[in-house]
């Protein structure tokens, strides 16, 4: 038998047995990790399914807070007027999907329920949650009432102390279950269970797919929530049980999760066939290049990797025209191709780079434009404003005789001081303006930071009062050493900083100014006991015009220029300013000048 015939026999069958033995590891394999890539699909899924509980959870509790501020369920309880109080209740409960709304008393008794009569007067089975919503303004939880699942938000109603409570009850059902599995990107099927008075597991909801055949077993071992189970395949159906987080005195909930298996293993079912195919006309292909591998073979493809390196320097002459028919002369054709396109793209490309640079030019014209905007109509604004608060200020000072009308004086006033604020506004962003196109001139002179602080304190001072705030000064403001700078820029700026800190710190709170030496700079830290800021705000906060969004905007007015009209002042007086901030705690603002020259030398002495 001639070489190639024995080379030929041996390829066909190590090929034969290629084929065989990939045809039965592929489809084991894949089953395989499609069992593994489904218990790990589930296991995300359930902790999906209670982020989207959580989603649930904050929608209906804004939802619920709202109602908790309405005027007439307030005077209704303040009055004990059950009807108008009911009428409320079940209104607020159309709108936000709770079929079952309860107004619980100061003593935990239900006061009135939307849906059970005799409820009202018996305890309110989840006292913790009441003692939540006192503590912390709102109690969440999943929980089993009357043998159904909700998702009980309870708020209470303050008038301003605490009068009574909502508890709002919406259903776990199994519409909503369709909804919530609606939104994960492969398919499963959800389920619902809990145990009956008897101690027996019943589904209580379920999506359109759940399957029957997935047992409920094992739930004695999920005895914390969060706890997951996975269960044995059967028909093709891999099932993953997890308890869900409820409130103390209710019963356990269970997530069921359903995946099959079968549709998928399916799809790679109908590939083996076309997979055997593709290796048989492999083998054919093989059989015939192993037989053609012959000589004339080295020396083209030698040709061609020359070629190729010259093409990899930045030559793109066309190869010569191929006279072979074969691969040879196809790889050929296909590199003069590949030649071609490169050179026309490069070109492209040249081209595509010379437009962004014509971009990148009309952008900066247009950021000019936009800043030399702001500016002009700063400008204009502040001439009108200068009259608006000028005659204003003859009107409550009665320049020109007596007015006769005490409440044109206070008006005269609300407008005077609503034009000041108004310019500080204006000249904030004229400065931010002028900054930003390097425009702005700071004068310098020697100054005393403990002057600077103590105007503003004394602007202040009746801002905090207001608003409940203690302002502490640590140490001796008089000892602190002299800067150089521009006083009403900076005066302006310590005033932003401690105005903002006021302003976010709730009644009784706390607000300290200190101030130290740190080599050549003066260090000044402003701390506050306010509401603080979160993590991934912290580098917003000091970009022009951002403000923060809270529930209730209007407790925090502001045009959001503050903090970065104060950073760009002290930047450009060679300072810095940072942040450091604990949501809930507080907020520390940290600020950097430099020294006056003779104050610098002295401290170095």
């Amino acid at each position: 038998m001639s070489f190639r015939k024995r080379l030929a026999l041996f390829l066909t069958a190590t090929l034969i047995c290629v084929q065989a033995l990939t045809a039965l590891f592929t489809y084991d394999i894949i089953r395989s990790n499609l069992v593994n890539q489904g218990e790990r699909q589930l296991k995300a899924t359930a902790s999906v399914f209670m982020r989207q509980l959580n989603v649930l959870s904050e929608r209906v509790s804004d939802d619920v807070e709202v109602l908790s501020l309405d005027y007439a369920l307030r005077k209704a309880v303040a009055e004990q007027d059950r009807g108008t109080m009911l009428s409320a209740l079940r209104n607020h409960g159309n709108r936000i999907g709770a079929t079952r709304m309860m107004l619980v008393g100061l003593d935990g008794n239900i006061a009135t329920d939307t849906t059970k009569e005799d409820a009202v007067g018996t305890a309110f089975p989840f006292s913790d949650l009441i003692e939540t919503a006192s503590a912390k303004n709102q109690g969440t939880s999943l929980a089993v009432l009357d043998g159904a699942i909700y998702w009980i938000v309870v708020v209470p109603v303050r008038a301003p102390d605490p009068i009574a409570f909502i508890a709002a009850c919406v259903p776990i059902n199994d519409a909503l279950l369709q909804k919530l599995a609606g939104l994960s990107s492969f398919p499963q099927s959800v389920a619902l269970a809990t145990p009956s008075a008897d101690g027996k597991w019943t589904v209580a909801s379920r999506t359109a797919g759940y399957s029957p055949t997935v047992q409920i077993t094992s739930l004695a071992l999920l005895t914390t929530p969060d706890s997951i189970i996975a269960t044995d395949q059967q028909n093709d159906h891999l099932a993953m049980m997890a308890r869900l987080t409820t409130t103390a005195t209710s019963r356990p909930v269970v997530a069921i999760l359903d995946y099959p298996l079968e549709e998928t293993l399916s799809t790679y079912r109908a590939v083996i066939t076309p997979m055997l195919l593709v290796l048989a006309a492999a083998l054919c292909i093989a059989l015939v290049g192993a037989m053609l591998i012959a000589s004339g073979v080295s020396r083209p493809l030698e040709m061609l990797a020359v070629a190729a390196q010259r093409i990899a320097k930045g030559d793109y002459t066309p190869l010569p025209s191929p006279r072979r028919r074969d691969e040879i002369g196809e790889l050929s054709a296909a590199l003069n191709n590949m030649t071609h396109s490169i050179a026309e793209r490069e070109t492209a490309l040249k081209g595509a780079v010379s437009s962004l640079e014509l971009a990148r030019n009309e952008a900066v014209k247009a950021s000019e434009a936009k800043s030399q905007f702001l500016s002009n109509m700063s400008h204009e604004l502040r001439t009108p404003l200068n009259a608006i608060i000028g005659f204003s200020e003859m009107i409550k000072r009665q320049l020109l005789g007596p007015i006769g009308v005490q409440r044109y004086v206070e008006y005269a006033n609300h407008v005077y001081d609503s034009g000041v604020h108004l310019l500080v506004q204006v000249k904030e962003m004229l400065d931010l303006s002028e900054a930003e196109s390097g425009k702005l001139v700071i004068s310098r002179r020697h100054l005393k930071p403990g002057g600077l602080l103590s105007a503003s304190l004394e602007e202040l001072g009746p801002v905090a009062a207001k608003a409940a705030v203690e302002l502490q000064i640590a140490g001796d403001l008089a000892s602190w050493p002299a800067i150089d700078g521009d006083a009403e820029k900076l005066q302006q700026s310590l005033t932003n900083i401690i105005h903002n800190a006021i302003k976010f710190t709730p009644a009784h709170g706390i607000v300290t100014i200190a101030g130290d030496t740190a080599g050549d700079f003066l260090r000044i830290t402003v701390t506050d006991t306010g509401i603080g800021i979160r993590p991934e705000d912290l580098p917003l906060v000091v970009r022009p015009f951002h403000r923060r969004k809270p529930a209730f905007d209007a407790a925090y007015q502001g045009v959001g220029l503050g903090l970065p009209f104060a950073k760009t002042m002290f930047e450009l007086h060679g300072g810095s300013l940072a942040i450091h901030s604990t949501q809930g705690t507080g907020t520390t603002v940290t600020i950097e000048l430099p020294l006056a020259v003779d104050a610098a030398l002295h401290d170095a002495a």
